[in-house]
């Protein structure tokens, strides 16, 4: 989806849990879902979670580095 920031991409998969969380049925235009997975909702909205992250750290790591003299 270009154009489309992480965040907007993490929004989206939240709505999308919720709908299948409350047995709403979901469409977009003329289609409208039969079956989803909600384990594949939450896989892809982790994925864009953590890019999501990566893009607030800027590409600085997660985690602190020391160095010993």
């Amino acid at each position: 989806m270009a154009g489309v920031s992480a965040q907007e991409m993490v929004n989206l998969y939240i709505e999308a849990e919720k709908a299948v969380l409350l047995a709403k049925e979901m469409g977009f235009k003329d289609r409208k879902t039969v079956m989803v997975e909600l384990r594949d909702i939450t896989a892809n909205r982790e994925k864009w979670e953590r890019r999501l992250a990566q893009e607030q750290r800027r590409g600085r790591p997660g985690h602190s580095l020391a160095t010993f003299d």
